[in-house]
This record gives structure tokens, sequence and C-alpha cells, in this order.
């Protein structure tokens, strides 16, 4: 297993040569520079900087902002990349290892996230012109779509040379593509326990694979605690009875985004809203009373593994 730091978290390859290991580290490098929103010098930052105006982007801004849009278009806003002024507003203004360490840029005000109105057009795009029109109100935050994004992007170069079969774990989302002869067995993380897995699955099909958790990135003290999931609805961090929800998907980026919307959602009114939209997506979500709540579609993926764990259909 190879294994680098990028994007504020670890990074594993499996199945790489030493040559596309190289590139894998160089490919997220190349990542981080151009899309994250806390460096002043890159691409993103560049366009949130724009005020309105119209934006020549790169191909490879282009096309994240553009597979942003479409998720964000797809689940009504509940995936939103536009709260980029809502987690500065909540303290989230720097990288995390920054605002865990108090080091960070200062943040808007809070009260101030209360206000944000999201506007009809959050982003014009024109494919043509390679352009992004960005609504002056908002601020892009690629985040967690543009780890899951990217990793896909490498894995297709990865198999169009001829690697039948590997694996990129990108901070505990994977994108495994072909089957080994051992097969892929993973471990969902317990949330309140980085030393422990809650569940284990062996699959028995490639899948995008997301998991997102309000323990991971907090902050603040006891009293006034902040998690980085903001809920497009109140533009708040979300209230919600899961800890962590992991989706499995035929792509990762699909796997984020509804892995996200479905913890943002909770249990009660999230679990409905996958089965409706995307009821092919097999998940397993822990709830705050150590519950392990699971869909259908899980099956289609594979079997849990070890039989230690019970997960509850529905």
């Amino acid at each position: 297993m190879h294994t680098f730091k990028a994007m504020s978290t670890t990074f594993h390859t499996i199945g790489l040569s030493s040559l596309s290991e190289r590139k894998a580290e160089s490919w997220f490098d190349f990542i981080e520079r151009n899309l994250s929103r806390f460096l002043p010098s890159s691409e993103l930052s560049s366009l949130n900087r724009s005020e309105g105006r119209p934006f020549l982007a790169s191909a490879l801004l282009f096309q994240a902002v553009s597979a942003a849009e479409k998720q964000y278009r797809e689940t009504d806003g509940m995936f939103n990349p536009y709260l980029g002024k809502a987690l500065i507003a909540h303290g989230y203004s720097d990288s995390i290892e920054h605002v865990l360490a108090g080091t960070g840029k200062p943040a808007l005000e809070k009260e101030d996230a209360r206000t944000f109105v999201m506007p009809d057009a959050p982003v014009v795009l024109d494919k043509r012109m390679m352009s992004i029109r960005l609504h002056p109100d908002v601020s892009l935050d690629l985040g967690g779509i543009a780890k899951g994004w990217s990793a896909e992007q490498l894995a297709a170069m990865l198999r169009r040379e001829g690697i039948a079969a590997g694996a990129i774990d990108a901070g505990g989302d994977m994108v495994l593509w072909g089957m080994p002869k051992q097969g892929w067995e993973i471990g969902i993380a317990d949330p309140l326990d980085d030393a422990r897995n809650t569940a284990a699955l062996k699959l028995a099909r490639p899948a995008g694979i997301a998991t997102s958790s309000i323990m991971r990135r907090r902050w603040g003290s006891r009293e006034n605690s902040y998690h980085h999931l903001i809920d497009p609805r109140t533009m708040r961090p979300a209230e919600t009875d899961l800890l962590q929800v992991t989706v499995l998907a035929p792509t990762l980026t699909e796997a984020e985004v509804y892995a996200k919307c479905l913890l943002i959602l909770g249990s009660k009114a999230g679990i409905p809203w996958l089965k409706a939209r995307k009821p092919e997506l097999g998940f397993i979500a822990v709830a705050r009373d150590g519950r392990l709540l699971g869909g259908d579609s899980l099956r289609d993926y594979g079997e849990l593994a070890g039989g230690g764990a019970h997960v509850a259909a529905f």
C-alpha cells in the first residue's frame, strides 16, 4: 500500500506501479494547488474573487465546477457547493489543521451566515467560451466533491494505461476498479473511535464509496461546537440524528454527494429521499444511538464481512 498526504488528508493507493504512485501524488498536488479555497493563489480562489465577472477557466476548473453544478441541480440544492461564505462565517476559514490550531484566517461574523440567500442561478457556465460567471453573493467550496471527482479522473487515466484493478483511498473516500483475486474488503470506520471499524463489507463489484461524518472536522468549544457540513436550508451546521453515512455507488462523485445529503437530512427524511431519488445506491448510516441503518440495495454491492455487525434494513 502506498500512502501520502494531500488536501489536508491521507491518501492510499493499491495496485499501482511506482511510476503510477508518483503520478498519483503529483495529480492530487495539482488538484490542491488549483481547486483549494484555502490557497489564495489557487484558480478557485481567483474565481471566488471575480465579483460576478465572467472568468475564463482552465479545463480542470471548468470541468470540476460543471460536475458540482450538475449535482447541485440534481439534488435540488441539497448538495450545495456555493456555501463558502457560510463555512467561513462559522469558522471554517482555513484548512482544518489551521482551524484546530487556532492559526486560521479570521472568520466572518456568524450572524452573517443567517442572512445568506441563495440566488436562483449561483453560477452561469459557458462551455463554448470555457467561462464561469459566479454570482457575487456566493463563494465556491468544492471540498469533498473535488477530492472524489479528481480521484475518479485519476482512476480513469490509470485504467486507460492498463492498470486493470486498483484502489484510490482519498481520506476514506474510495474508488475501486476491477476485481483482484482476493476481492475487495473495506472497513466502515467507527465515527467515535478511529482505532476500530463499526462494520466491514466484502464487495461483489467495483464501486465508489464515500463516508461523510459530523465527527471528523469539528472545531470550537464543548458549548459552541461546529462541523463542516452546512445545511443549505438553515445556513448552519446540520442538526441530524446521524453521526456518519457511507454510500456505495457506481461512481465516487455520486457516493460523495449522496452521503453528504443523507447525513444532512437525517434518517427520517433522508432515507426515503435517497430511496426515491437513487434506489440503486447502497448505504450504511451510523445513528447517534449506535444503530447501523442500511438500505436494501446494499446487498447489490456486497455483504457484511465477519458477521459481527447487525444492520437494520430500510
